[in-house]
C-alpha cells in the first residue's frame, strides 16, 4: 500500500469488469470500498474473502430515485461521509442481431433506458453525494465515460454515445461548480477494453477493432483502475474537469 490517506470510496457497477478492477484498486490503496452493484449474488461473491473491515457490498437498482438515499444512509451508518464517488454502472448498446442498433431502429423506451441508467444514475448518485464532500472541503467524483462519448463509433449505438458524452458534460458542471469548494471531478474513457460487456459482441468485432489499435491489443480492467487511483488521489488535486482517454492510441485529441 503506498502512502495515502484512507478514505471512504464507493463504486457502482463494481460486480465485474472495470467496476471490480477499480474497487480493488481502491482497496489496496488503503480506501475503505463500497462496492455497489444490482446484482447480490456477483457483489457478493466479488468481495468474499476480503476484508470486512475495509470492504462493504451494498446491491442497488439504480434506476430507483430512492436508490442514492438508502445507499448514502447504509454508508453513513458503517464508516461516515463519501469522499470518493466512481460512478461505472451502466447498461451497453441497443442491439439488433448482436449489433448496435441504428438510429431509425431505436424505440423511445430504449432510448430512454440508456439514458437513464448511464447518465441518469451518475447525475442522482453526484446529487446525493458531493453536498457532504463540499462541506467537508474534500472529495473526488470519477465518471466512467467510454470513447463512444469523445468520437464516432461503430460499433455503439446512438442512445449510448450520447448517455457517454453526457456523463462527460455533467463531470465538467461539477467540477467548474464545486471545484472552489474542494471536490474535483473528471472523466475516464475507455476505449476497447477485456470486461464481460466486449466479449458479448459478435464473434470477430473485437478484432477488428483490435487491427485499428496503435499499442495491437485491449485495454485490461486493471489499467483503469490504476487510473481511477491517480485521479482519487492526494496528488490529483489540480487535474478538474478533464478525460483522461484509455484506448492504446485510436482516438487522440
Amino acid at each position: 500500500m503506498s502512502e495515502t490517506t484512507s478514505r471512504v470510496a464507493l463504486v457502482t457497477g463494481a460486480a465485474q469488469g472495470i467496476g471490480r478492477a477499480i474497487a480493488h484498486a481502491l482497496g489496496a490503496e488503503g480506501h475503505r470500498v463500497v462496492w455497489v452493484d444490482r446484482n447480490a449474488d456477483a457483489v457478493e461473491s466479488a468481495v468474499a474473502g476480503l476484508d470486512p473491515s475495509q470492504h462493504l457490498s451494498l446491491v442497488a437498482d439504480l434506476r430507483d430515485a430512492q436508490a442514492p438515499t438508502q445507499l448514502q444512509r447504509a454508508v453513513n451508518e458503517r464508516w461516515g461521509d463519501v469522499s470518493i464517488l466512481v460512478n461505472c454502472a451502466g447498461v451497453p448498446s441497443s442491439k439488433r442481431s448482436g449489433l448496435a442498433a441504428g438510429l431509425l431502429e431505436l424505440s423511445d423506451a430504449e432510448w430512454a433506458d440508456v439514458i437513464d441508467i448511464n447518465l441518469g444514475s451518475a447525475f442522482r448518485m453526484c446529487r446525493q453525494f458531493v453536498g457532504p464532500m463540499a462541506e467537508h472541503g474534500w472529495g473526488r467524483v470519477i465518471q466512467i465515460a467510454s470513447m463512444a462519448g469523445r468520437t464516432r463509433s461503430i460499433v455503439a449505438s446512438s442512445n449510448y454515445m450520447a448517455s457517454k458524452a453526457g456523463l462527460i458534460a455533467l463531470t465538467r458542471s461539477i467540477a467548474a461548480e464545486f471545484g472552489p469548494r474542494g471536490v474535483t471531478a473528471n472523466a475516464i474513457a475507455p476505449g476497447l477494453v477485456r470486461t464481460p460487456m466486449a466479449a458479448e459482441r459478435p464473434a470477430g468485432a473485437n478484432e477488428t477493432v483490435v487491427a485499428q489499435i496503435p499499442v495491437g491489443r485491449m485495454g485490461t480492467p486493471e489499467e483503469i483502475g490504476a487510473a481511477s487511483v491517480y485521479l482519487s488521489g492526494e496528488l490529483a488535486g489540480f487535474v478538474n474537469g478533464a478525460v483522461l482517454d484509455i484506448n492504446g492510441g485510436v482516438f487522440m485529441a
